[in-house]
């Protein structure tokens, strides 16, 4: 049984497709959150992750933008302004014509409601692997509990980047796998320093000394994909002709 993660897939199904080629029927992959919005085929690459019992859907910010433009749907009949404009302003616009032409929309707006924000997983090497869509730093309290940040924070910080790896030995088996940042996006003035300047290959970036992998390559606009091998960390980066679907 391998256990795989990958995230942002925004729309872009033929990598879900690449990926399910692959797996074997016992096999499992954490799907850390942006299935819909931007790509070519944002509503049904939602619907197919919800349905495929082999995925583990972890929520992420445009699974949020949607779920509340669903939810004013049904309540109020209409979209309120700051939801409409924050799903537009992400690429959701076709998401939620999608949606609407979907007689069972509602139904699915309630699964995504339900979608945890963070799950954790122990790999073969025993070590504590912490999976969400935005990522974030642990942190230990008093009780050696891990204190887990709100759900908010889960799907949209990227302030995480900068805090640093705590100096506490519990936290030295965790590693957090989490999507949200573009790769590309890490060479920009306000994310790690560390990346400035420097060329992104396609695949997961490791950073924080090997604590923190960020797995998003981009996949709407890069036409690349990583699939992320949890307990060998081997990685399966997917190409496609981003021509192909515009």
């Amino acid at each position: 049984m391998a256990v795989y993660a990958c995230s942002d897939m925004h729309g872009c199904l033929h990598f879900y497709n690449e990926i399910k080629k692959m797996l074997n029927p016992e096999d499992q992959v954490f799907f850390l959150g942006d299935a819909g919005d931007r790509g070519p085929h944002p509503w049904e690459c939602i619907r197919t992750i919800l349905r495929d019992p082999q995925w583990i859907y972890i929520k992420g910010n445009h699974e949020q933008m949607l779920i509340d433009c669903l939810r004013d749907q049904e309540e109020l009949e209409y979209v309120t302004y700051n939801h409409a404009r924050l799903l537009s302003q992400n690429g959701g616009d076709a998401t939620f014509n999608e949606a609407m032409a979907d007689p069972e929309w509602q139904g699915v707006r309630r699964q995504l409601e339900k979608l945890p924000t963070w799950a954790e997983y122990q790999n073969s090497a025993r070590e504590r692997i912490l999976l969400s869509h935005a990522g974030f730093t642990p942190w230990i309290m008093e009780n050696n509990e891990l204190r887990v940040p709100i759900d908010r924070e889960l799907i949209w910080n990227r302030d995480h980047f900068f805090d640093g790896w705590p100096d506490d030995e519990i936290c030295d088996n965790m590693i957090i796998v989490h999507g949200h940042t573009p790769n590309i996006y890490l060479t920009s003035h306000y994310l790690p320093w560390q990346f400035k300047g420097e060329e992104i290959e396609p695949g997961a970036i490791w950073y924080e000394d090997g604590r923190k992998v960020d797995i998003d390559s981009g996949a709407f606009f890069s036409g690349y994909f990583t699939l992320l091998d949890l307990d060998t960390w081997d990685e399966h980066v997917f190409e496609t002709e981003i021509a192909e679907d515009n």
